[in-house]
């Protein structure tokens, strides 16, 4: 299939995710519907290998792809996100950990948190890992997760175990102001035991020994192809936005102020309109330079250098700053009643507010670090970076 296919097939969903995304944020976890209609669709098979029956597309269709389901729901489209980075991680293991996943269901998804949590204990063939993960975005629906862990022997390594969700205990931990349908609980695992072929390094995954296993496919960079497509659910949701306030103002919403009968003659809200489609404009073209670039460097086998990479990760969270600012605006056009309940434009504001703060997306992290690769200064050495 290509991108405009995918494209397509996102966008008739839109319809179907939108009727129930009040019933998403209720119940705090995808609606029956919605979860059939994204796996029908194979949505959860966009990260998954071409050999284990996926699509294996790039982070360009990827995250596009989650910028048109957003206009829908946000929290379906994160958790496409989701399954698309959880996907890559585990595509670098070896076969026999792929086939556990995905040979009797390729609609089967992974998720996950990759800091490191609990303890892990080294022990004969694998880990033993005990402890709390919070936060991880699809628990309630994916069958597999990949824990971040941290552990010794001699040195310090940091990846990623791959196991079962059934094999950890799963904690209603998120109740939170937006992005409520993600259901993203905490996993407590007790004495869980993870073999070695289960178990990703971050220094695999820099140095391209996990791509070396499977040279047909895709080549991952940690952090960027992961967290990109979760950008796109940022600007699907802001896209939304514009267009609620857009068809509310030009459809005559009248004014309280005495300078003008109708939002719409305002020149401030002319200019707050203007503003917020050029931020989400912009936002935009900093994802598709990124999502573009880093398709161009996977396809030819290679890690973007370290200066290229500080940068791309900088347009992720400053598309998404962009993105959060255009809906403030839009709220302001809006006005008090875009608070109300009914509202889908309250909302696209909670959700945006806490998808913006995702760790991942940090902006302040971001610009330190691009601005100490372009001013020469120094680094800790970290893989993830």
């Amino acid at each position: 299939m290509t991108a405009r296919n995918f494209l397509a097939d996102a966008a008739a969903l839109v319809p179907v995710l939108a009727a129930y995304a009040d019933r998403t944020e209720q119940d705090r976890r995808l609606a029956d519907d919605s979860l059939k209609a994204l796996r029908d669709a194979g949505m959860f098979r966009l990260g998954t290998p071409r050999a284990m029956g996926g699509h294996g597309v790039g982070v360009r269709t990827a995250t596009d792809v989650c910028a048109e389901l957003a206009r829908g729901c946000a929290s379906s489209s994160w958790l496409v996100g989701i399954a698309y980075g959880g996907a890559l991680f585990a595509s670098q293991l070896v076969d026999r950990a792929r086939d556990a996943v995905w040979l009797d269901n390729p609609d089967a998804f992974v998720c996950g948190a990759a800091n490191p949590s609990g303890t892990v204990r080294p022990t004969a063939g694998g880990l033993v890992l005990n402890g709390a993960w919070p936060w991880i975005s699809g628990v309630l629906h994916a069958p597999w997760l990949v824990l971040g862990v941290q552990w010794t022997d001699g040195e310090v390594h940091r990846g990623l175990a791959l196991a079962r969700t059934e094999s950890v205990e799963v904690r209603d931990t998120w109740h939170m102001a937006g992005m409520r349908g993600t259901g993203s609980n905490t996993a407590v695992a007790e004495d869980l035991f993870v073999p070695n072929d289960r178990v990703l390094t971050f220094d695999d995954i820099a140095n391209g020994t996990a791509a070396r296993r499977h040279p047909d496919e895709l080549r991952v960079t940690f952090p960027l192809s992961i967290n990109l497509p979760l950008v796109g659910t940022g600007i699907g949701s802001a896209q939304a936005a514009l267009a609620h306030v857009v068809r509310l103002v030009a459809g005559g919403k009248r004014h309280a102020s005495p300078l003008h009968p109708l939002i719409a003659d305002a020149p401030a809200h002319q200019l707050n309109v203007a503003d917020a489609a050029t931020l989400i404009d912009t936002a935009r073209l900093h994802l598709t330079r990124a999502t573009e670039e880093l398709d161009r460097t996977s396809r030819a086998g290679r890690r973007p250098d370290l200066e290229a990479r500080s940068r791309l990760r900088l347009d992720g969270g400053h598309a998404m700053r962009c993105a959060r600012d255009a809906v403030s605006l839009l709220l302001d056009t809006g006005g008090a009643s875009g608070f109300a309940d009914t509202s889908p434009l309250q909302r696209a504001w909670r959700d945006i507010e806490t998808a913006a703060r995702h760790a991942a997306l940090s902006t302040e992290t971001s610009r330190e670090i691009y601005g100490r690769v372009l001013l020469g200064a120094s680094l800790p050495a970290n893989p993830v970076i």
